[in-house]
């Protein structure tokens, strides 16, 4: 058969079965495929955070590593140009000691020399193994806090590192939603046992838009995440490794290990606009300096809203 006959008749087929889903289902395929892709940005590797849209909300999650005594000044001001252009930041991993607190502090007092003024709260330790604390800061300009943060005592029972959760209003939109941060336990102690109860926190907190971030130590594909998608939820990374390897491998990527840094959007309400990472490691000239740093690259997303604004729930 001729290639152009060929060519024609798989058109007419395409046409045949965009029709036939039509009429069957009532979506109009063509928008529902813009819809989608719409909805689901490409994400972006950034050597810094671009500067962030008014009408949306940039969240940041990042893995501190060992967040503390072991970060001197320099180190301290080199993350806080990192997060320059966040709205809010949840940072996982802060030392349990007073250094960790401390140093939550300094990094604040480094953000507020950044052209705004930023806030800071540091979680108490974590009640399982492998204590910790959690930290979220933000710039009251943009967002105002909702409450107290608290760790999520429902799940410190099945959680080594229960997490972290804090509400916020969007200023600009009078949106709110509800950051929940955890660092689940590592590859060898189970994490999807972890993972498969953070579909509790969106029936614990059903009047909220949930954004559940962190360090979860698994692959976003993994099926111990479908809890969270069955309730509607999005990572909004794919594909895209976030942790490094302790000797650069042969590559663009060679210094990247694992992908278990990401952000999960209860998609509904919740709309990503923008989303990606912050490679770090090419500010310095060796994979070891960088990983004084951490050994975790920083994700973001902005997020805006399809829903009407409406009055916070209750703090617990």
């Amino acid at each position: 058969m001729d290639a152009k006959i060929k060519r024609y008749l798989t058109a007419a087929v395409l046409v045949l079965v965009v029709i036939g889903v039509e009429r069957l289902t009532g979506v109009d395929v063509l928008d529902w495929l813009e819809g989608a892709s719409s909805a689901a940005p490409v994400a972006e590797v950034q050597t810094s955070l671009p500067e962030v849209d008014p009408s949306t909300a940039r969240v940041v999650t990042w893995n501190l590593y060992n967040f503390g005594q072991s970060k001197n000044d320099g180190e301290i001001a080199f993350i806080a140009e990192t997060l320059r252009e966040a709205d809010v930041v949840a940072v996982q991993e802060v030392s349990t000691g007073p250094a960790g607190a401390q140093a939550v502090g300094r990094l604040d007092r480094e953000l507020d020399r950044k052209g705004f003024a930023w806030d800071y709260r540091v979680s108490d330790p974590t009640t399982g193994d492998g204590s910790e604390r959690y930290a979220f800061l933000w710039k009251p300009s943009r967002l105002r806090l909702i409450g107290t943060p608290w760790l999520e005592e429902s799940l410190a029972s099945t959680i080594d590192r229960e997490p972290f959760c804090a509400r916020f209003e969007h200023r600009e939109t009078g949106q709110t939603f509800l950051v929940t941060s955890i660092h689940a336990v590592p590859t060898s102690k189970d994490p999807e046992r972890e993972i498969a109860r953070l579909g509790r926190l969106h029936r614990a907190y059903e009047d909220d838009h949930l954004v559940v971030l962190g360090d979860f130590n698994l692959d976003e594909d993994h099926e111990a995440f479908d809890a969270l998608r069955t309730l509607g939820y999005a990572h909004v990374l794919d594909d895209q490794k976030t942790s490094l390897r302790r000797k650069r491998q042969s590559g663009p990527s060679g210094h990247l290990s694992e992908e278990y840094d990401n952000i999960f959007v209860e998609s509904a309400p919740l709309q990503p606009v923008r989303t990606g990472v912050v490679d770090f490691t090419r500010s310095f000239s060796s994979l070891k300096q960088a990983r004084d740093i951490s050994d975790h690259l920083p994700v973001y997303v902005d997020l805006s809203w399809s829903t009407p604004s409406s009055s916070a729930a209750l703090t617990p």
